[in-house]
């Protein structure tokens, strides 16, 4: 790899993260006709009569649900309908995050109508544009569009697949930006992003040469993936379907940030509709929530659409209308019945919740374990399901392990007692002084409980004229001979 396409690479690795979550996908607009506002009867109302048993369905009423994509007054959304290149263009650049600084960019020109001074921004072959010009001059000078003769430029035509390819590898930064007029195209961007090998499509010689690393680093990234008999069919045109499947994807994938509030993904426990307005209960790790349900909900898994009272013991992702009403329900996984083939006993360390879920634990042998929950884990306190949140370094936990991860955990109750040790005896362990109603004077089977030093380290054993914090269980309070010890801190 040469030091250019190097160069090239840390560069929109590390410009690939700001630019792609600075867009919550509500605001994602699919514009001009893409965006006609439906005349439904209510806010809330997301259907079009034209999607019964289309491909794209489910993606394109998830992303009605998110006030994303609208459909004509009469209640279509035309989803085989092909979408312009101009379109194309402001879908894209919307998508990647970049209304701010197009807007910024449109602000800056000059009064002789040229933009401020960039990169790229000598825009004399640019063509202007009936709508959504910023667009298109931020693409330019960011090096996501070149042209080769502006003025016979047609923004009405259709985008092929091929040139939505083209124009999205470089808008997620899949590929260097293409070179400024004059300049000299990297000869090796094939090689040097890494997609030579990958993805290659059976058809992909109807696409330029120069094309082709754009069609397997969308493929690659999990983008643009092509059809099941392993063509790309780069010459067909994009349509309203493809385009709103590609964004739900980008969503999916963490490309794009989905509204704050709106998407949630965890368990569906119940479903309640007693009181003539239905009810949806979720567990996530973060705790228990109760949803009301909007009337016209669309509920679907991976055999078509579904009945809501079929959604219990799912593990689904949820979406609410802005009225905070589930509208929208995708059924990911059956809860199994599972039974714990490991229970582990100990204390927390750290709790780290996001696309990976992790619960670092501290076993009674001071063996630390880092240890999944599983999408339908479950935290107990006194009978009463809790958040995993609010778990705190140090409590006691019993913890169920089902195929290597935590399907339940318990918090334990524990009690603290100071003293000094006055002696063993077999396997009774006494502390100095008289045992009162509520503090015991000696705990059974001592040795089952960890040892550590004031840092919490572990430490071979403790010794009779020790000072020592001891936590323990007291599951008969009021009666003696009962007590658990689970931890001896030498002081």
């Amino acid at each position: 790899m040469n030091k250019k396409a190097a160069r090239q690479i840390i560069f929109f690795r590390t410009r690939l993260l700001p630019a792609l979550f600075l867009l919550a996908l509500p605001t994602i607009v699919f514009l001009r006709p893409f965006f006609v506002a439906a005349a439904a009867p209510s806010a809330n109302t997301v259907f079009f009569n034209d999607l019964q048993g289309h491909w794209a369905r489910s993606h394109i009423i998830r992303l009605a649900a998110l006030d994303a994509v609208k459909g004509h007054p009469d209640h279509t959304f035309k989803p085989d309908q092909q979408i312009s290149r101009l379109e194309t263009l402001a879908l894209f650049m919307r998508s990647g995050g970049f209304e701010a600084e197009a807007e910024q960019l449109a602000k800056a020109r000059s009064s002789s109508g040229r933009p401020a001074t960039g990169a790229r921004a000598d825009l004399s072959a640019t063509p202007g544009a009936p709508w959504g010009q910023q667009y298109l001059d931020l693409a330019v000078d960011k090096g996501f569009l070149r042209f080769d003769n502006a003025n016979t430029y047609d923004f009405d035509a259709p985008a092929t697949r091929l040139e939505a390819a083209r124009l999205l590898a470089h808008v997620l930064y899949l590929l260097p930006p293409l070179p400024a007029p004059g300049g000299e195209a990297d000869r090796n961007v094939e090689t040097a992003a890494g997609f030579s090998a990958d993805k290659a499509f059976t058809d992909e010689a109807q696409a330029p040469p120069a094309d082709r690393a754009c069609l397997r680093a969308l493929a690659a990234a999990g983008v643009m993936s092509g059809y099941p008999d392993g063509s790309f069919r780069p010459l067909d045109c994009l349509t309203r379907a493809e385009a709103a499947v590609i964004i739900s994807g980008l969503a999916d994938r963490g490309w794009i940030k989905m509204a704050e509030g709106r998407r949630y993904i965890g368990l569906i426990s119940g479903i309640n509709t007693s009181k003539g307005v239905g009810e949806l209960e979720l567990i996530t790790p973060a705790g228990t929530q109760k949803f009301k349900v909007a009337p016209n909900v669309y509920c679907c898994g991976s055999g078509g659409e579904r009945s809501l009272e079929q959604a219990a013991g799912w593990r689904a992702e949820i979406i609410l209308d802005k009225s905070k009403h589930v509208l929208w329900v995708n059924l990911l996984q059956r809860k199994e019945t599972a039974l714990a083939t490991e229970t582990i006993r100990g204390s927390v360390k750290s709790l780290a919740l996001g696309k990976e879920n992790l619960l670092a634990l501290s076993d009674l042998n001071c063996k630390d374990r880092l240890l999944p929950l599983s999408w339908e884990a479950v935290l107990y306190k006194n009978d009463v399901l809790q958040s995993f949140t609010s778990l705190k370094p140090g409590a006691f936990l019993d913890v169920h392990l089902a195929n290597g991860q935590i399907i339940k955990a318990t918090v334990l109750e524990v009690k603290n007692i100071s003293g000094k040790i006055e002696r063993f005896d077999e396997r009774r362990l006494y502390l100095e002084g008289k045992s009162s109603g509520d503090k015991p004077g000696w705990f059974n089977y001592y040795d089952r409980a960890r040892v550590v030093d004031k840092e919490g380290f572990s430490r071979g054993d403790a010794q009779a004229g020790d000072k020592v914090q001891i936590s323990y269980l007291d599951p008969y309070p009021g009666e003696i001979d009962d007590e658990i010890p689970l931890e001896i801190k030498v002081q």
